[in-house]
């Protein structure tokens, strides 16, 4: 019954077994009986799989639910199967778009003991939402695209350490000095690296196409984000529903970082509670495509809470747009820094990060005038290699994670 499965599986491990390791794989975050990893489009779930499939010991099993190879077969009578034939290591993929995938999920972990699972998907939101019942058996992962770090691994074929928030900020010129001088001995310049990053570093696929055909495939990928994936995991949505969502989109696009006012948007959206339009906004940001900044007293748009601001969720979908740099240095630090910690809008500055840290980003000339006198206020800048003081190069955020 498993055989055409188990060929697929083998071809999909030689396809995708890349040999660069992302940091899901470095750190071992993989290791529970049954983990779910949820993340957006392109950004390597698949790859990831496939490689922690390859490093493995374990018999294991690869299975895409959308494939038609899977047939009539349920998740729980491939679990079944394979467990009959001495299977250990059983993965399934694209989980968003099977039904009731978290009871077969459930009854899985319960019923076979011995097999490690590893289920994916795109829509992290969903997932969490179906994973109640799994809570305390699964473990989530939240998986993001890469890091400036990881962009400069992968590329130059080097190793490079991640740095903890509060060293970043305490020894921020030591470690800029180690790393430009690492990037320097190999002829190349970190800000011109930096540079690329942002126009198409974030997605993994970026070494493999040219920078224009990026842009094409961004923009692909943010329609079939909305017109795909969100009607597998949200049924209810109809045809009008999508058809806003994407005018939400675009309308958000022409004035990145976008401050909301929610009666002008339900007019042009003709959406009649302000309920609906919040929750479009987390259906995008869910989506990978928005990235909602809130107050810090905020618990989330389950209250009256609006977003104080919206970004696109990372510096590479700005490039369809030719955005300003201030909203490429303003979009790149959120996205950089809140994958670890809480990031929120504060009265003065521009972000506030575990309600403690307080940051005005800008070119090489911004100064403190805005958050002048205020304990733990600082500088990201761009253009500059080291910084000095509170003021720190805009690039070294990217190696927190």
């Amino acid at each position: 019954m498993l055989s055409k499965l188990e060929l697929a599986s083998k071809q999909f491990i030689y396809k995708n077994n890349l040999p660069y390791r992302r940091y899901f794989i470095e750190e071992n975050k993989i290791k529970h009986r049954l983990t779910i990893i949820t993340g957006q489009r392109g950004i390597g779930k698949t790859t990831t799989i496939a490689q922690y499939m390859s490093d493995s010991p374990l018999k294991s099993l690869y299975i895409s639910m959308d494939s038609f190879i899977v047939g009539d077969l349920t998740m729980f009578e491939i679990a079944e199967q394979f467990e009959i034939q001495g299977g250990q290591l059983l993965c399934y993929d694209e989980i968003h778009k099977y039904p009731n995938w978290s009871q077969e999920l459930k009854s899985i972990y319960d019923t076979f003991s011995d097999i490690q699972v590893i289920a994916s998907g795109s829509s992290a939101l969903e997932i969490n939402k179906g994973s109640h019942d799994l809570s305390r058996r699964a473990h989530l992962l939240k998986m993001c695209g890469m890091s400036f770090r990881e962009f400069l691994e992968l590329s130059l074929d080097i190793s490079l350490g991640r740095i903890n928030l509060e060293v970043l900020l305490n020894d921020h010129q030591n470690l800029a000095l180690g790393i430009t001088s690492k990037i320097e001995n190999l002829d190349k310049k970190i800000l011109p690296l930096f540079n690329r990053y942002l126009k198409v570093g974030y997605y993994p696929y970026f070494l493999g196409v040219n920078d224009d055909i990026c842009g094409d495939l961004l923009k692909q990928n943010i329609d079939a984000s909305i017109s795909n994936d969100l009607l597998f995991v949200y049924p209810s949505l109809d045809g009008n529903s999508i058809r806003k969502l994407k005018v939400l989109v675009s309308i958000i696009m022409e004035s990145v970082p976008f401050v909301p006012v929610l009666e002008k948007l339900k007019s042009l959206l003709e959406i009649g509670d302000s309920r609906t339009l919040k929750d479009y906004f987390i259906k995008l940001e869910d989506a990978g495509i928005l990235s909602l900044l809130m107050k810090s007293s905020s618990k989330g748009l389950s209250k009256l809470e609006k977003p104080e601001k919206i970004y696109l969720e990372n510096t590479n979908l700005l490039q369809v747009l030719n955005s300003e740099k201030g909203t490429i240095r303003e979009t790149f630090f959120l996205n950089a820094v809140k994958q670890q910690y809480k990031v929120s809008y504060p009265k003065k500055g521009d972000f506030l990060v575990e309600n403690k840290y307080l940051f005005e980003v800008g070119g090489h000339k911004k100064g403190f005038k805005q958050i002048k006198d205020i304990n733990n206020s600082f500088i990201a800048f761009d253009d500059v290699e080291v910084g000095y003081k509170n003021k720190i190069p805009l690039w070294l955020f990217g190696f927190l994670y």
